[in-house]
Parts: C-alpha cells; structure tokens; sequence
C-alpha cells in the first residue's frame, strides 16, 4: 500500500511539472513517474487528455478522418510478487481478457496475445481489432485497431507498465498499419527511479 501512495505521488507531482499538454510534437519525450517515452512520430501533434492525475498518462491526436490515442499506466502487479515467468504472465493476462467486458456496441473481431521478451524478460504484446457502434454521427461503425505491450517496470518493485496505441478510423478507409509506430513507441520507453 505504502508504493502505491509513493507512485500516486508522483504521478500528482509530475501533473504539476511545466509541459505544454496541448501541442506535444512528435517524438518529443514525454515524462511520467518513474518512466518517460517518446510521442509517436506520425504527421500530427499530440495533446494529453489526462496526465499525472491518476495512475495513466493519455495522448490524443485527432486528424480529419481518424483519431489515435496512446494510453500508458502504472498497475500493481500479482498479489504475491512478480510473475515467475514471460509464459506465467501470459496465462494471466489471457485468463484476464477473457473475462473482460466490452459495453454494448463494441464487438471485438480478432485478438492476439504472445511472449515479446525484445522489449524485457515478462513482457506480453497483444493486438486487436473492433468495430464500435457507439456515438455515431455517420453512417457505419468505426473500426478501432490496437497495439499494446505490458512488462514489469524496471525500477518499482511488483509494478507493471502498459501501453497501448490504438487508431480509430471509418469502416470504409484503408486500414493503416500500426507496427512501425507501436515500435517507435516500445523502444522509446525509459524507466526512472522514483528516488
């Protein structure tokens, strides 16, 4: 309990830093608590819609036909300590979306999740793709496609970051891959002692 308060902490003492959240450019770094990571490189700034008030950080770049989002976080890990293994953290992760609820409206087509040890020892990729009914103005669904990584943090005892990227897009637009981007952002992750 004692790390969670630090972490909380730290996340309200890093919204208070001086960082212009409404035009972030790309590729410049972006800090966290006990983490920073570069904005994508794509055409477009980025803004924050939420940053350092909770346990998430939440880029938003909002184009004529489309939207992508970055969401990072802080989760505590398993009750019991770190997970033992990349395969253990997998099970977990799978048991977990499995269960996980989606609201009405948003029907998930495809899911994928597997070991990436490139990016750390217990990390998990995953890759989806949706398509969402909700709040529509045109005709059809939005179709979302996701990218999200999850490791421990290299610093913060039984803690793990997450990432995702995800591209919201017309169901009648060509579909724009995502790996070159959601690998810029991957590798770009640098971890901090809370120290």
């Amino acid at each position: 309990m004692f790390k969670i308060s630090i972490i909380l902490s730290f996340l309200l003492v890093s919204g208070c830093t001086t960082f212009n959240r409404s035009d972030i450019p790309p590729g410049q770094r972006v800090p966290g608590p006990g983490f920073s990571f570069e904005a994508p490189r794509n055409e477009h700034h980025w803004f924050a819609s939420e940053y350092g008030t909770s346990n998430r950080i939440k880029l938003v770049q909002l184009n004529q036909e489309d939207t992508y989002t970055v969401l990072v976080s802080l989760n505590r890990g398993p009750g019991r300590g770190m997970y033992p293994s990349a395969e253990a953290h997998l099970r977990v992760f799978q048991k977990h979306k499995e269960l996980e609820l989606h609201p009405p409206g948003y029907f998930l087509l495809d899911h994928q999740e597997w070991i990436d040890e490139q990016y750390g020892h217990l990390c998990i990729r995953y890759s989806a793709i949706a398509k969402d009914w909700r709040g529509r103005s045109r005709e059809g669904a939005a179709v979302v496609d996701m990218q999200g990584l999850t490791c421990e943090h290299k610093t913060i005892p039984n803690v793990l970051i997450s990432f995702e990227l995800s591209h919201r897009y017309d169901e009648n637009t060509e579909r724009k891959k995502l790996d070159d981007i959601a690998h810029q952002l991957f590798k770009s992750i640098e971890f901090n002692s809370l120290d």
